[in-house]
């Protein structure tokens, strides 16, 4: 009896124990961790886009968004092979020839480590191929409207202006 008794009352006073105050809860690890991320992301976003324009090309089942100074190569295209679901990433960076690197793709509230390789054929660049789960999750990224977005490979990130070219390249592998 005298057990009940001390249980009710424990769980009586438990009931009348206001609530901490809201500046005192539990910060939310994810939330502070993506806080730090856009503010670390808008701080690589920051420099000054590129200058030039984005062009869509179709072929068949290959859609592209190329970005470049006008009468020059691209320095960035964004390809679609709608056949497969394949996504390719490519831009123009030199490294030792068919060197395995990262392309880090770097939008306010994302950031992609992406595998990719240099090639010296022709114009200097380097390519992220990407398939299956990954291929779709960069072209449903890339499809949605970001101010600006970024290209860090070695160490040295180049800013893009986004541009609706890009997401009508890469409906087709979202």
């Amino acid at each position: 009896m005298l057990y009940r008794f001390a249980l009710t009352a424990i769980l009586a006073l438990t009931a009348c124990t206001p609530a901490p105050p809201a500046s005192q809860a539990a910060p939310d690890p994810a939330a502070a961790q993506a806080a730090s991320d856009a503010s670390a992301n808008a701080a690589r976003l920051s420099a000054a886009p590129q200058t030039g324009a984005w062009a869509f090309q179709a072929d068949d089942a290959i859609f592209a968004a190329g970005f470049g100074a006008p009468e020059s190569e691209v320095q960035l295209v964004f390809t679609c092979n709608q056949a497969s679901g394949a996504v390719h990433i490519t831009s123009a960076h030199e490294l030792a020839p068919d060197q395995d690197t990262t392309l880090t793709l770097i939008m306010l509230n994302a950031t992609r480590a992406l595998p990719a390789k240099s090639f010296n054929e022709g114009l200097p660049s380097v390519t992220a191929e990407l398939a299956g789960d990954q291929a779709r999750d960069i072209a449903a990224l890339l499809s949605a409207p970001h101010a600006n977005l970024g290209i860090e490979i070695a160490g040295e990130t180049h800013v893009y202006p986004w541009s609706p070219e890009i997401a009508q390249a890469l409906e087709g592998c979202r």
